[in-house]
């Protein structure tokens, strides 16, 4: 195989993984970012680039013979799609509007499919009429940054306030509160238009109001065949209309009274260790190796089940009641990583929060719990 180039937006961690397995598939990386970037003495190439100029970084692409284009994280998904379109390489469709990172971007296109319900929503404008609660948003935020509930005008304020601060342009998007039901990630995979691929369905324990910080996952999902195929083509309808056909996608959905409602889609792998641990350990599949093929253009689909059950628990205040879970993966063989560093279990406000006192990953035969 010819020697392939792939450019990374951004050096950041989540440019980590992306590095090392195209180390791993022999593939030349070229990382775009800051002159402290955390893997600027990893890659092939580093390029300082502090401004993601699109231009710069397209001509830099053509002149180093780059194969593909791929973002590092959320931060730079729109910046890749725009530079891969730029330089004629594959990514996402920026032709209608990118319709990956901005959330009532997403809610407006999705609207038009009858696969999958939203709740209401509309971008916050003052004096606007509301009907409490809602949930308000940060428009581009990840990570449940900006995330908050209103039961009353002075909650909305709060939220929104809180929202403005974790948005790029200051927007808050504010929708209909969804009560009950299950929350899901679907971790999919695309190698061009009309070709989609489910990798796995991810069951989510969220905290709940006011800020819904997720504290565990768990893979696969418990779902019956039939919802998994709702789920499919509900899925494949969002990665059309939203023009992601290119490399992961991170789709977050909640099931009530067996109807699927969208919540938001990442175009990249999801967070928390979704996309570089548990989908491997729970599949055997490996999801970065096929999502550089993507990006490349040689990806070759292959049947993807899982082999195996795989979650995460995060040690924070909201799983103190774990406390004996937490004791018991110190020495249990299910216990495939512990990062926990201290007995105080902290308040989780977001999820990049919900890392601060470490986590448990497992893998075994059966979903480990209390």
């Amino acid at each position: 195989m010819e020697k392939r180039v792939l450019a990374i937006i951004g050096a950041g961690e989540g440019a980590l993984p992306i590095i090392e397995k195209a180390k791993v598939m022999g593939v030349t990386t070229v990382a775009f970012g800051r002159n402290d970037s955390l893997a600027k003495d990893m890659v092939d190439v580093f390029v300082e680039e502090n401004s993601f100029d699109v231009g710069f970084m397209a001509d830099t692409c053509r002149k180093l013979h780059v194969n593909g284009v791929m973002a590092s994280s959320e931060l730079s998904t729109e910046v890749a799609a725009r530079v891969a379109h730029e330089a004629g390489l594959l990514g996402n469709d920026v032709t209608q509007g990118f319709g990956g990172k901005s959330k009532y971007v997403m809610r407006t296109k999705v609207s038009q499919l009858r696969t999958v319900r939203q709740p209401g929503f509309r971008l916050y404008e003052e004096g606007q009429d509301v009907v409490f609660p809602v949930v308000v948003k940060a428009v581009d935020a990840c990570g449940k940054r900006g995330v908050s509930i209103a039961y009353d005008a002075e909650g909305l304020e709060q939220a929104v306030r809180q929202a403005r601060e974790n948005s790029s342009d200051g927007t808050a998007l504010v929708e209909e509160y969804l009560k009950g039901g299950q929350e899901y990630s679907i971790e999919c995979l695309s190698y061009g238009k009309g070709k989609h691929q489910i990798v796995q369905y991810t069951e989510k324990e969220s905290a709940g109001p006011p800020h819904f910080v997720e504290i565990a996952h768990h893979q696969p999902a418990n779902l019956s065949d039939g919802m998994k195929a709702k789920i499919d083509r509900a899925a494949w309808d969002i990665l059309e209309v939203l023009g992601l056909n290119c490399g992961m996608a991170h789709l977050e959905i909640k099931i009530i009274d067996g109807e699927i409602y969208f919540i938001e889609v990442g175009a990249r792998g999801g967070g928390d260790h979704i996309s570089d641990t548990l989908t491997p350990l729970s599949t055997g599949f490996d999801y970065y190796k096929a999502a550089i093929e993507c990006h490349l253009g040689i990806y070759q689909p292959v049947p993807v089940t899982s082999k195996a059950y795989a979650g995460i628990y995060f040690h924070s205040k909201q799983n103190e009641r774990l406390k004996p879970l937490f004791e018991q993966a110190r020495t249990a063989r299910w216990c495939v990583r512990n990062t926990v560093v201290k007995e105080e279990f902290d308040e989780a406000t977001g999820n990049v929060g919900a890392t601060n006192s470490g986590y448990i990953i497992y893998c075994a035969d059966h979903r480990i719990a209390i």
